[in-house]
């Protein structure tokens, strides 16, 4: 296809603003926000069109047991506008990387100040709660 097929595909849906940037999302390299006691949690982010920044969440159990009672909650500061979507599940099975979680946030300042993140992390293994806490930093510039 030409780049004249695609205006035409673009009328179909009638038209998008001229405004509107070109650009796809622009992925940014993985973050490890968390690596203690056997739980690895990586953030994928990923800056959309609109300037919202989404992450994935893969979290990793690297123990014998599962973890059960899995919940993640981030916190953000003010400027920052932060949409947490549910995990795909709440255990945590041994040796693998199979839950993830979706957070979208909306940065007030257009990323001239960076996206922080305060984690809080709890879950139940071998019949005991776990709790942790973890601040992330290191999105990249504009995020």
């Amino acid at each position: 296809g030409s780049p004249g097929d695609l205006g035409l595909l673009g009328d179909i849906f009638g038209g998008a603003p001229a405004a509107a940037p070109a650009a796809g999302p622009v992925e940014a390299p993985p973050i490890v926000a968390f690596e203690k006691a056997g739980l690895k949690i990586v953030f994928f982010p990923r800056k959309d069109p609109d300037g919202t920044v989404t992450v994935m969440a893969r979290f990793r159990n690297d123990l014998d047991v599962p973890m059960t009672n899995f919940k993640l909650q981030a916190a953000v500061p003010k400027y920052v506008r932060l949409t947490i979507h549910p995990a795909t599940g709440e255990v945590l099975p041994p040796h693998m990387d199979v839950v993830t979680q979706t957070m979208t946030c909306a940065n007030a300042t257009n990323g001239e100040k960076s996206l922080l993140m305060k984690l809080r992390v709890e879950y139940v293994l071998n019949g005991q709660p776990v709790l942790e806490q973890a601040q992330v930093g290191g999105f990249p510039a504009g995020y």
